[in-house]
């Protein structure tokens, strides 16, 4: 359909249009008038000459968008089914609008899997719901995080994604100067004009792996191998290990290993490690897939925060829980474009389907797939608490009282192990030198 746009020449019709649109809007007993959209000009005097400030800037002011007569392609007006002519709002010339583009910063690879993966699942989610071109920068330190930033806005990037924690604060500085982009920060940055940020409930679903591993170990010792710089590194591990007591109870026996996610040698050791004082379940909660396909390689049942477990690990894996962050992302980056964003501190859980599980795999024992579905729904319905009292930590110390549960905010904050954890080790070295990124601008997904 097309139609000629009847432009009006005095701004200050327009501004007499606009009043009379709220005035009439706000009569009592009047139904609410449809939201009329607006769009920003430069203020003109009598003369039709700009207006400017101070500072010789010019003036600008947002008027109403004029309606116009919707027509056939042969130019007929279009009416409706009461013979009414339809009109609709004048569309913005292509060079008023803005162009949107999506950029997102990566601590690691993109072909790491885990964390990642689920970021470039959203990615893909993004071009094809929103029709918004995206990229990424890879391998970038927390100092490089504002050169980063600047090099997917050269690239024309004016939403910016950040995929790790680890930028939390550097994000929230990054947006108090960087005022016309828009910053969605994974983990607590606050919020800002322009930045938004989100996490989720991750331990709900590493509770009921816990359920599984307890389930389906022979030796009654289970290893954990996690990295300290993942989202609530803590609060994952202790939702794991209560999931491991609700079946083996007192006689739980969890030995947690601490790696960094960029060092393989470090994986190998800290699973090696685990292998040799008799895990025969790993969980790995990492920023990498590496320990699952490692594990895979030792022939050692793997639960893991990969989404695609059974592409990795087929004969190996038992179960496993990731993030599901398309949902989220798209609605955010859509109301970025729809010009209605409301910052908040978004946290997303199992009820909400930010955080998910991965369906059994044929290694796991009769019975694994019933028990944990039962807790599996309890948890989704919030009929089940994962950090309900009594709770004690490896010291011996209550951290949750008998028949209290902890809050949301609370648990983000946990920074002890519980008891049954028997043993921690740690395998994390300082780099003296860390090779950080060449801030090149990647398009395409990873195909491996």
């Amino acid at each position: 359909m097309s139609g000629i746009f009847k432009k009006i020449g005095s701004i200050s019709a327009l501004i007499i249009t606009a009043a009379c649109v709220l005035t009439f809007s706000g009569c009592p007993g009047d139904e609410p008038e449809e939201e009329v959209p607006m769009k920003t000009v430069a203020v003109t005097d009598e003369e039709g000459n700009p207006v400017t400030d101070d500072k010789g800037e010019p003036v600008m002011t947002e008027v109403p968008l004029e309606t116009v007569a919707v027509t056939d392609e042969e130019g007929n007006p279009v009416t409706d089914e009461s013979g009414e002519q339809i009109f609709e709002y004048e569309t913005l010339p292509e060079e008023e609008k803005i162009i949107y583009k999506v950029g997102f910063v990566y601590s690691g690879f993109v072909s790491d899997g885990a964390t990642n993966g689920a970021f470039e699942v959203a990615r893909a989610q993004i071009e094809r719901s929103l029709g918004l071109e995206t990229c990424y920068v890879e391998n970038v330190l927390v100092s490089e995080f504002p050169e980063a930033v600047n090099a997917l806005k050269d690239d024309g990037c004016n939403i910016i994604v950040s995929c790790s924690p680890k930028y939390a604060n550097s994000a929230f500085r990054e947006n108090k100067t960087s005022t016309d982009t828009y910053f969605i920060s994974f983990g607590d940055a606050g919020t800002g004009a322009h930045l938004t940020s989100f996490g989720g409930e991750l331990y709900q679903t590493a509770n009921v792996c816990g359920l599984a591993a307890a389930h389906n170990t022979k030796t009654n010792v289970i290893g954990v191998v996690a990295d300290p710089g993942e989202y609530n590194a803590y609060g994952v591990i202790d939702g794991f290990a209560l999931g491991v007591s609700e079946i083996m109870s007192a006689k739980a026996d969890l030995r947690v290993n601490w790696a960094w996610s960029n060092s393989k040698s470090e994986i190998e050791a800290a699973v090696d490690d685990l292998i040799a004082q008799g895990c025969d379940i790993i969980m790995s909660y990492m920023e990498t897939d590496y320990p699952v396909r490692y594990c895979a390689d030792k022939n050692v049942k793997v639960i893991a925060n990969c989404y695609n477990m059974p592409e990795i690990a087929p004969d190996n894996y038992i179960s496993g829980y990731f993030f599901n962050f398309s949902t989220h992302l798209v609605d955010v980056i859509r109301s970025i474009v729809n010009d209605n964003f409301n910052p908040e501190v978004y946290s997303g859980n199992v009820a909400s389907g930010m955080v998910r599980l991965v369906n059994f795999g044929l290694s796991s024992e009769k019975g694994t797939e019933d028990i944990c579905n039962k807790l599996y729904e309890y948890i989704k319905a919030g009929n089940a608490k994962v950090f309900t009292g009594e709770i004690k930590d490896t010291d011996g110390s209550v951290m949750v009282e008998k028949g209290q549960s902890m809050t949301f905010d609370n648990i983000q904050k946990i920074n002890w192990l519980v008891q049954s954890v028997r043993k921690a080790g740690t395998f994390t070295e300082i780099t003296d030198n860390p090779v950080g990124s060449d801030f090149s601008i990647h398009r395409d997904f990873d195909e491996s």
